[in-house]
Parts: structure tokens; C-alpha cells; sequence
């Protein structure tokens, strides 16, 4: 990774250091993962079409700088987040601080990788590519895992982990 890309990924979640993930030659598992029970086709369906949502609309906040819609809409009040230090970011009150700074620095593209969705719970791998707003700094993506719940019909997300790298395209 470019010393430009560690700096602007740096200021972006507020890390000292950072170094990519090794890449991921292997594609994504067919079948849920260890087994566990699926959603119906039906459920599995609202759950794509309510997170594909919640991305857009995540997308459209970074891009107007709008940190309360991602923290409001997008997680759960007692969300927890971390990256490759692994330094912890727990509840809304925290996340929107962060969210604050690092809506100004780039907008974004979520792509869903990977997932299994439960009846109530569910998680998806994603690519979270980071387009700095500052054109001399070089786009960047973030190998992520969120984490979902539903509640009352409702799906949110309970946080997400993350790492600089990106899962390889599909065939």
C-alpha cells in the first residue's frame, strides 16, 4: 500500500499505522457457513432488498457529508466497531464523532461479497470502497463484516469490523 493511501486511511478511521490485508485468491462459499440455518427464500429476499437500501443510503450521506442519517439509520444505539488496531468505537454517540471527520475525507460504494441471513440475524462480507474527495489522494477498500439484526421487521446493524484490502472479484 502507498505511504498516500496509509496517511488518508489513517486520517479517514484515526489510525497510527496501517498495512493491507493479504489478498483473497479463494471465492466465496456456496453454502452457509458451519451449517447454520438459512432464511427462506422470502426472508432472505427482504433482507437483500433492506440492506441494499441501507448501503444506498449510506452511500448518499457520505457523499453529503451527512453523519446522523448513516449513525441514525444505519446501526443499532449500541453498535461497536473496530479495525486492525483494534481500537473499539461503541455506541451511536461514539460512532457519530467518527463519523463527523470521516464523511468529509471520501465517499464510498459498499458491495456485498459474501452473507448468510438467518431469520432474525445475519452477516455480510463486504468490499467498502473509499473514493477520497482530495483527487491527488488514490482510491482504497476496506475488506468489511457487518453484522445485522432484525427488529420489528426491520433489519440494522449491530457494527462491523474492517481491514484495508479487498476480496477478488466474482467470475
Amino acid at each position: 500500500m502507498s505511504k498516500s493511501v496509509a496517511l488518508l486511511a489513517s486520517a479517514l478511521l484515526g489510525l497510527s499505522t496501517m498495512t493491507a490485508a493479504p489478498a483473497v485468491m479463494a471465492a466465496a462459499p456456496a453454502e452457509a457457513v458451519g451449517g447454520l440455518p438459512k432464511a427462506s427464500p422470502g426472508e432472505a429476499a427482504d433482507f437483500r432488498r433492506q440492506v441494499d437500501a441501507l448501503y444506498r443510503m449510506k452511500e448518499d450521506a457520505f457523499a453529503r457529508e451527512d453523519a446522523d442519517a448513516i449513525v441514525d439509520r444505519f446501526y443499532a444505539r449500541d453498535a461497536i466497531t473496530f479495525g486492525p488496531e483494534g481500537k473499539p468505537v461503541i455506541g451511536r454517540d461514539a460512532f457519530r464523532d467518527e463519523y463527523r471527520s470521516v464523511v468529509k475525507v471520501a465517499n464510498v460504494k459498499v458491495e456485498p461479497f459474501a452473507s448468510h441471513v438467518g431469520k432474525d440475524a445475519a452477516w455480510e462480507w463486504v468490499n467498502f470502497r473509499a473514493f477520497p474527495k482530495d483527487k491527488a489522494q488514490k482510491p482504497f477498500t476496506f475488506i468489511m463484516l457487518f453484522v445485522f439484526a432484525k427488529k420489528d421487521g426491520r433489519w440494522i446493524s449491530g457494527g462491523d469490523a474492517y481491514t484495508v484490502g479487498e476480496f477478488p472479484k466474482a467470475d
